[in-house]
């Protein structure tokens, strides 16, 4: 019957000069069939599965449970999740020393706050995915049912279906894959914060970029090359460096050797090792030498401590991941705020996490990273898929440092492992 009066309408309206009557059907017929296109075509899931822990305690505390799937609002989409990225933050979360995780996990999320919902006593981690819209909010505009998304979420990402805000989502890039799209939100989001926003990088600026053949690495280094900045990658292998500078030809790429004798390795890189910005997630000795590296006017952003936090190893009830982490705090750097104002040199640290309190940031910074960024100019690079079953193996592995790359979870038909 809608096809008719939709076919009616439209010859009416081809025969002669549009009436009042033939106007308002086609009008009626286009709205109703804009509905249906935003319909589901089968009943919604109401559970789905999902990685979580009741207590933060290591890897192997997550648990694969079925859960209810959150009800919609008006402004959401529902999300049959095909891919999942992982981050080192994710590792951070289940190890219990990521504040906003353990406050989630006392009193659930609050509300408003840019993520899936999430009760009191249960956590659910993850901040990017991406798959298929299967249904849409009376009030969202610009997703459509059946269409290929990406996107953020503050937590809760560790699932087969995703119900999150229509602003935190945009549309997968043509020929990409799942797994692609699902590695980009939230390292080049870090990214473009880090270098942009607060590091003020211009082009001809010298940028310091450590652990950058990881999923954030790889992204300053895009970002570098987009804004035409000069880059030096820094990386923990030969093996790590070959892939790097394959991927990036034009840059700089220095294999770290230990902690003591990096001061030196900066000096000996052509210029003196001087740099207008670094962007720092290891810590430790590697922090005080780069921040030691920068001319006036430098800046160093710290973004995470992988090196000296993010190889805590699980097991033994807890007590292993105390000897490793405790260790790596003790010597955390200390910085002297008087020796910065002689020196003309900026320290920032900064969790992504902050930025769902600022909606209109986050959504107005992912625009400029996809657009100047240059961040759709390339796929991202994903080094490992697990499928989403092995997700704990795939954490373990992503924390091994082994990994170049994106780590990313596969959910069904799109599972695989490398």
């Amino acid at each position: 019957a809608l096809a008719t009066l939709t076919h009616r309408a439209a010859l009416r309206l081809h025969r002669g000069a549009p009436t009042p009557s033939s106007r308002r059907s086609a009008s009626f017929a286009m709205r109703v069939l804009s509905m249906l296109a935003s319909s589901p075509a089968s009943p919604l899931p109401t559970t789905c599965q999902s990685w979580e822990a009741s207590t933060l305690a290591g890897i192997r505390s997550l648990e694969c449970r079925t859960t209810a799937v959150p009800p919609m609002s008006a402004n959401d989409v529902m999300v049959s999740v095909k891919a999942v990225g992982l981050n080192f933050a994710d590792i951070f979360c289940v190890l219990g020393v990521y504040e906003a995780a353990n406050k989630m996990l006392s009193n659930g999320s609050p509300p408003n706050s840019g993520g899936t919902s999430q009760a009191a006593g249960s956590f659910c981690p993850g901040l990017e995915f991406a798959g298929e819209a299967v249904a849409v909010g009376a009030a969202v505009k610009d997703i459509r049912v059946g269409e290929r998304v990406y996107g953020f979420t503050r937590f809760g990402a560790y699932r087969t279906v995703v119900v999150q805000e229509a602003v935190y989502l945009r549309p997968v890039p043509e020929g990409w894959s799942y797994a692609e799209a699902a590695a980009l939100v939230a390292q080049g989001l870090t990214a473009w914060h880090g270098l942009v926003e607060l590091g003020n990088i211009k082009r001809g600026a010298r940028v310091l970029v450590h652990s950058a053949a990881g999923g954030v690495g790889c992204a300053a280094m895009q970002i570098c090359t987009s804004l035409g900045c000069q880059s030096t990658g820094v990386v923990g292998s030969e093996g790590k460096a070959a892939w790097l500078q394959e991927r990036f030809p034009q840059a700089e790429v220095l294999v770290r050797g230990p902690q003591r004798g990096y001061a030196e390795q900066l000096r000996a890189l052509p210029g003196g090792g001087r740099f207008d910005c670094v962007l720092d997630s290891l810590g430790g000795k590697y922090f005080s030498a780069a921040l030691d590296s920068l001319d006036p006017m430098g800046r160093i952003i710290h973004f995470g401590a992988t090196y000296s936090y993010g190889g805590a190893k699980d097991g033994w009830c807890g007590l292993r991941k105390w000897l490793t982490f405790v260790p790596g705090y003790l010597s955390r750097p200390m910085v002297d705020p008087g020796q910065l104002t002689p020196t003309n040199r900026a320290v920032f640290g900064f969790n992504m996490i902050w930025l769902t309190d600022r909606v209109d940031l986050l959504t107005a910074e992912l625009d400029a990273m996809l657009g100047k960024g240059g961040m759709t100019n390339r796929a991202p690079a994903v080094g490992a898929t697990y499928p989403f079953e092995q997700l704990p193996e795939a954490l373990e592995y992503l924390n091994s440092g082994a990994s170049v790359g994106k780590v990313v979870v596969e959910v069904g038909e799109e599972s695989k492992q490398d």
